[in-house]
């Protein structure tokens, strides 16, 4: 959370553009709304590597449906933090700090991803390094779809893309 003096200087910045912006289009006898659709114009184009997903990940449950072909693990699983991100070009970024079996850690040596696009797996990644607190990162590129829709990321024990242990959206 940002604190109150962090928030009070950014407020003040923001409001000091806009009586600068405002003082500065009157002065030239210009009109703003020519400026404002340059500015939606341009912000409208997509950048290449602009996010099309970033959601947190939940750990799986036993009682979880079956997702995009892959079943749930068969324990419960549990997570203190995790973030998925991926981009338009097919970057992907997964975080996960303690991902265990509530009881007994981590029994997996390495964890893979797979990602989803409009209902199906598209691609997996290979594997990495999975500590037995429960910590891993994954970072890769993968290929996608020109229209990547309800983007979904769903990790994998020791990279089997038929079985889940968290996914994105939790």
């Amino acid at each position: 959370m940002k604190s109150p003096t962090r928030l009070a200087a950014a407020t003040g910045a923001v409001l000091a553009v806009v009586a600068f912006g405002s003082t500065a289009a009157l002065a030239s006898g210009s009109s703003s709304h020519h400026d404002s659709s340059s500015q939606h114009e341009s912000s409208s184009h997509h950048d290449e590597d602009s996010s099309i997903l970033r959601a947190p990940i939940d750990g799986s449950q036993v009682s979880d449906p079956t997702l995009f072909g892959a079943k749930p693990g068969g324990a419960p699983w549990v997570i203190e933090e995790g973030q998925a991100r991926l981009s338009r070009s097919g970057s992907l970024r997964v975080e996960v700090e303690g991902l265990v079996i509530p009881g007994r850690g981590n029994p997996l040596p390495t964890l893979g991803a797979s990602i989803a696009c409009g209902g199906k797996v598209v691609a997996t990644t290979a594997t990495v390094p999975f500590s037995s607190s429960g910590d891993a990162r994954i970072r890769a590129h993968v290929t996608l779809p020109t229209r990547c829709l309800a983007p979904a990321v769903l990790l994998n024990p020791g990279g089997n893309a038929a079985v889940y242990i968290a996914v994105t959206g939790g």
